[in-house]
């Protein structure tokens, strides 16, 4: 120090020493001190921090400086809170001034965790993190978190910042982001990889290989997806679920496919049980991935090629079109069960649409109708003596009387049974024709809806009565029709396993044969009857009901057609009706004749006949004059020459038909699905609520219908009625397959809302 700047100092020290012992006259008490303060802290002449005793002051400065001390004596990082108690200062003042440090100071002070840390001290961390990776290779930054109980975002940033600096480079792991290694790390780790997985020649877990390489998961996956990149991976993983998943070499898969190609080269098909057997665990979804799969069709223990299909398809054509019977499983390879069969059988009728002129039975055996057909006629031809004799020794006689006193018995203990046998005899075909679309009027139960237990029970005992009639006499026994079918060439030469075939065929006939044996009986009896009782009043009892029924129709009919105003509508209608009434009329006759022809005389039988003959050939010629007074006059002719009179007019009975024929109607309505007859009786059936009266039409005059009835009903079932008629058109004349399903598909939407609103129509106005 020089000599100038000493003697100064001298100076100044015996200047204070002399101020302090000197004694003043005039000196400030402590309470002065303190009012002096706080007037200069009121005032903002001085800053000061008051300690928690209260018994001093310090400036924010000095205290900074005591709290970077007190930092760099607890090695670089202190807790606020214990600042604050070394301080003497209140927890908020140091965390103020802490923060404050840490923004005017931020290259070298930060607050973490309610820490405040020094930037030597990070500097210390990443020095020892630096040497641990010159180490190891590799380090975790989650772990050094934890270990020095800082964020993790910290020790990130850390590391990222001198990672420019380092004598190596330092990457982060892309599938955990906290592992950071050094490239020699990281090849090290791709040789040990790379060399298990060339030594791999199956599948395997890849829980397996990271076992074998004594590393992490995510650690493996990095390495891998590298390798993969650049193309040293000879494999591929499979079933990669998070974590989880299987190595597949793809000398593996090579072999795999090469054998699969090789089996279906061979055999033409894929079996599962083999390709289990080879290593591959789910045939189907495996087939489906492979160029070869395209063309197989899945089975139940198979896949099948177009090879086999076409095979059994060509011996399916040739056994529907020769009339014969075929068993799929005898064209298909032993491997195959029934299932495999089934599936084939049902996708070669589906797709190529075969008539339904065939039964299956046991699955997998499609027998044609024509094969069934030639072996029943075969088989009544030759019991037609059997029948003959039954009914000339009485026996069927006997058989059908105990068959009537069950009947009664049972009726009598049901009623209800004997009404609907009544109404069944009462409803039938009214009208009739050979022209367009007829309607087809059935009594029959209600499809839906809840049935009461009396009617549960009496339709049952009807469905018995049925069954019953029909096995009232076992005519053709199974004996005889199994007989027959053996000595078919067909069955000659039948294995032993095909036995059951036999009898579900034999099933199958035997009630078909002896209703047709019963049917024949019948007839032959009847007319045995018919000559011995000569029971032609009531032949001709049931001709005339038939006949008169008739024209009462036609009447209805006719006042039907005059509600259109349109005369060429009226003309029509007419011409139609004729030719339909006219017909069945003739046609009746006709038969009524051939039934009684044996019962007259050959002298009156000749005069009798001329008569018919020139009434009928009066009635055909006025159905083509379309004049309703000569068919009339006609008809009068022709009641008279087969002794019929007419009924005289009755409203009552008149109104009780009309409901009868309604009720006909919307019954034939419920059960119908065909879309073109659902249209038809729905036109019928609101044609007649809003006239009360009935009409006869077909299908082509359903559009002058539906013109009648805008008048009558809402538009927007108008509209209904008349897309659902558009559809009907266009589904006949479309020829295109995919048309016609997806007409059918809208049609079969919309028959349910056609049949609801004629349900629910009220005439309106």
């Amino acid at each position: 120090m020089p000599s100038n700047d000493w003697n100064e100092v001298k100076l100044l020290a015996a200047d204070f020493q002399r101020i302090q012992l000197t004694t003043s006259s005039q000196r400030l008490g402590e309470r002065n001190c303190v009012e002096i303060v706080a007037k200069l802290i009121s005032t903002g002449l001085l800053d000061v921090v008051f300690t928690t005793d209260g018994k001093e002051y310090v400036t924010p400065v000095h205290l900074t400086k005591e709290l970077k001390d007190e930092a760099y004596i607890q090695g670089g990082r202190i807790n606020i809170l214990d600042a604050a108690r070394a301080l003497k200062v209140d927890p908020d003042v140091a965390s103020n001034l802490c923060e404050k440090l840490a923004k005017e100071e931020s290259e070298d002070y930060c607050i973490v965790h309610g820490q405040l840390i020094g930037l030597t001290y990070l500097d210390q961390i990443a020095e020892d993190v630096i040497d641990k990776l010159e180490q190891y290779g590799q380090i975790n930054s989650l772990k050094i978190s934890q270990q020095f109980d800082l964020p993790v975002d910290i020790i990130d940033a850390m590391l990222e910042k001198r990672n420019t600096n380092l004598g190596f480079n330092l990457h982060k792991n892309k599938n955990n982001p906290y592992l950071y290694y050094t490239d020699s790390y990281f090849i090290s780790v791709k040789r040990i990889v790379r060399g298990a997985i060339l030594a791999i020649t199956r599948p395997i877990l890849c829980t397996a290989i990271i076992n074998q390489c004594s590393i992490e998961e995510k650690e493996f996956f990095t390495v891998f997806e590298s390798l993969v990149a650049e193309k040293q991976i000879p494999g591929i993983l499979t079933d990669r679920v998070g974590n989880s998943c299987t190595y597949v070499p793809n000398i593996y898969t090579k072999s795999l496919n090469n054998w699969v190609i090789n089996f279906y080269s061979n055999n033409k098909y894929l079996d599962y049980e083999a390709m289990n057997n080879v290593g591959i665990t789910d045939p189907i979804s495996y087939i489906s991935r492979i160029p070869l799969g395209k063309e197989l069709i899945a089975l139940s223990s198979c896949s099948i090629g177009p090879k086999i299909l076409n095979d059994i398809l060509a011996a399916v054509e040739e056994s529907i079109a020769s009339g014969t019977w075929i068993d799929i499983m005898d064209f298909v390879p032993i491997v195959f069960d029934t299932k495999d069969g089934i599936m084939i059988l049902e996708y070669l009728l589906k797709k190529n649409k075969f008539s339904n002129s065939y039964q299956i039975f046991d699955n997998t055996v499609l027998v044609t109708d024509k094969f069934i057909e030639i072996q029943s006629q075969r088989i009544i031809s030759i019991i037609d003596t059997k029948v003959k004799k039954i009914v000339e020794s009485g026996e069927y006689a006997e058989a059908l009387i105990n068959w009537k006193i069950q009947q009664k018995f049972t009726e009598d203990k049901n009623p209800e049974l004997s009404r609907k046998e009544e109404r069944k005899k009462k409803t039938g075909k009214h009208g009739g024709g050979t022209q367009g679309r007829e309607t087809k009027i059935k009594a029959v139960k209600k499809k839906y809806g809840h049935k009461s237990k009396q009617d549960s029970d009496s339709d049952d005992l009807e469905n018995k009565t049925a069954i019953n009639e029909q096995l009232m006499m076992d005519i053709v026994n199974v004996n005889e029709i199994r007989e027959n079918l053996e000595t078919d060439e067909s069955f000659k030469e039948i294995d032993e396993d095909k036995s059951p075939l036999i009898e579900k065929i034999v099933s199958y006939l035997h009630p078909i044969l002896n209703k047709e044996a019963l049917r024949r009986a019948q007839d032959i009896y009847d007319q045995v009857m018919a000559n011995r009782m000569g029971d032609r009043r009531k032949v001709h009892q049931e001709f005339r009901d038939k006949l008169l029924l008739l024209l009462f129709d036609f009447n209805q009919y006719l006042k039907g057609i005059q509600k259109f105003d349109n005369t060429d509508t009226q003309v029509q209608l007419t011409s139609f009706l004729l030719k339909s009434i006219g017909g069945e009329i003739i046609e009746n006759v006709k038969s009524y004749i051939a039934k009684n022809k044996e019962n007259v005389s050959e002298s009156k039988s000749n005069k009798y006949d001329k008569q018919i003959e020139d009434a009928i050939e009066r009635l055909q010629k006025s159905l083509t004059s379309k004049q309703i007074d000569d068919f009339l006059e006609a008809v009068d002719q022709l009641l008279s020459s087969v002794d019929v009179v007419q009924k005289k007019h009755d409203r009552k009975k008149e109104r009780e038909h009309l409901q009868n024929y309604r009720q006909l109607l919307v019954r034939s309505l419920d059960i119908e699905d065909d879309a073109a007859q659902v249209l038809l009786i729905a036109t019928q059936i609101l044609f007649q609520s809003v006239t009360q009266t009935m009409i006869k039409i077909s299908g082509k005059f359903v559009s002058v219908l539906l013109g009648f009835l805008q008048k009558h009903i809402n538009e927007q079932e108008l509209s209904v009625l008349q897309n659902y008629h558009d559809a009907v058109v266009q589904l006949l004349k479309t020829e295109d397959p995919v048309e016609k399903e997806n007409i059918k598909s809208k049609l079969k939407e919309t028959t349910e809302i056609v049949k609801d609103i004629v349900n629910n129509f009220k005439k309106t106005g």
